[in-house]
């Protein structure tokens, strides 16, 4: 019985066998276990990706400065490379090594550009800017003597100029306002003076301007001064700042007529034309029937340009834009733009339409001045370069957003101009245009 039960059990534990090896049979094998990533060597390869791309970085960077130079823009050369110096002090992720011998290229390179002797390489690359260092002072004090020597030249020209608009001399006055226009065509006093307002007006606002300028200079002088102090936190704003921020949102506001605002909700309305060689004039009615708006066309300005309204003109739109956008974009092709004004849309030459501009000052100081870089630490120069770098791109973000055709960048009459000295840009634009930017500026 032993025996049986024993040749029995052996049978079953066969015939048991057989059917596991049967159930598992055709099925992949277990995969083998994975050895554990080496955490130190995935570390080092990112450190030596980040430090090659920093590398070609660099590269462009050197590449850029050249051309710029060979171009005859070194100041700009200069700028850029003290920008991506000071990116690079901050840059994270990189070795030492790499962040060494990349500020030592860029320190080279700013060396040739200004013909001083090639630093040795010896570099800490913790050191910063120091805000006391000669080089520093002497730039600050150039700058400040410059701009006061402006303000001062400013302020007695337009005195002269009152003198001989008192006297009647009007000859005099306007050679006086075209030679401060020659000298300083960027400061906004002089820009006033060359408006198409009466004298008296002129004169008044442009002496009203040089007194905020001059205002605004000796605050700035101790703003300066405040910002050499340590901070106490992890980011701290000036005295004021709230202040600040309304001052942007009040700059350059301004009021419109229902009459004006329902022009310019008809501008901004999205509209789909497909003129093929069609008459000017009948491509105008078409978009004035589109606006629901009558186009005012001045007849000097096509006597001027020898324009013929049964010209043929060509604009077809795959999608939708602004009929602001449509209308400039028929109006260049013959040299033409419009304005709005007297609560009408006027087309004119683009020559014409200067002469019908009005020009606006919008403070920034708030919005250029925030961020990292409005920090004592880094000295008063970066802060500088990036302040001025922010409103470069608040510049250009208003070249190709707000009304593109309008810039003279893209042809049309009007013009942005950043003015450092007050923290303000100032735009000579159409009443419309100047609606636009008063509203984004206050966040509306």
């Amino acid at each position: 019985m032993m025996r049986f039960a024993s040749s029995r059990w052996l049978a079953t534990a066969v015939i048991a066998t057989g059917l596991v090896a049967t159930a598992f049979a055709g099925q992949p094998p277990l995969p083998a276990p994975q050895p554990q990533p080496n955490l130190l060597e995935i570390a080092k390869a990112k450190q030596k990706a980040a430090d090659q791309k920093l590398a070609t970085e660099v590269d462009q960077i050197l590449r850029d400065a050249d051309r710029l130079a060979k171009n005859g823009n070194t100041p700009k050369a200069i700028q850029q490379l003290k920008t991506a110096r000071g990116n690079l002090a901050l840059a994270v992720g990189i070795s030492e090594t790499a962040r060494t011998q990349q500020t030592l290229r860029l320190d080279q390179k700013i060396a040739i550009l200004q013909g001083r002797p090639l630093p040795n390489g010896n570099l800490n690359p913790g050191v910063q800017f120091d805000p006391k260092g000669a080089d520093v002072k002497a730039a600050k004090k150039l700058s400040y003597d410059n701009y006061l020597a402006e303000l001062k030249a400013v302020r007695e020209g337009i005195d002269l100029v009152n003198k001989y608009q008192a006297a009647g001399l009007m000859d005099k006055a306007n050679a006086e306002i075209a030679n401060l226009n020659r000298l300083y065509p960027n400061n906004p006093s002089v820009m006033v003076l060359t408006q198409t307002d009466t004298l008296k007006n002129r004169i008044a606002d442009a002496q009203a301007f040089n007194k905020i300028m001059d205002d605004r200079m000796w605050k700035l002088q101790k703003q300066t001064m405040e910002s050499n102090l340590p901070a106490v936190r992890d980011m701290e704003f000036p005295k004021g700042w709230k202040e600040l921020s309304e001052r942007r949102k009040l700059s350059g506001m301004m009021q419109l007529t229902a009459k004006e605002k329902k022009i310019i909700e008809a501008l901004d309305k999205p509209i789909s034309v497909n003129f093929a060689n069609r008459p000017l004039e009948e491509a105008l009615q078409d978009l004035s029937n589109a606006f629901d708006q009558p186009l005012l066309i001045d007849k000097k300005s096509l006597d001027d340009l020898g324009l013929d309204l049964k010209k043929g003109v060509t604009l077809q739109t795959p999608q939708a834009l602004s009929g602001r956008t449509v209308l400039r974009s028929i109006l260049a092709t013959q040299g033409l733009t419009f304005v709005v004004k007297d609560e009408t849309i006027q087309i004119v030459t683009v020559e014409r339409a200067r002469n019908m501009l009005t020009t606006r000052t919008y403070y920034l100081g708030d919005l250029i001045q925030a961020g990292p870089f409005s920090d004592p630490r880094f000295g008063p120069v970066v802060n500088a370069m990036q302040a001025a770098e922010n409103a470069k791109v608040l510049v250009d973000m208003i070249v190709k957003s707000v009304d593109p055709l309008m810039w003279k960048e893209n042809g049309g009459p009007g013009s942005v101009t950043f003015h450092f000295p007050s923290k303000s840009i100032i735009v000579r634009a159409s009443a419309e245009v100047h609606y636009s930017l008063s509203n984004g500026f206050r966040g509306r």
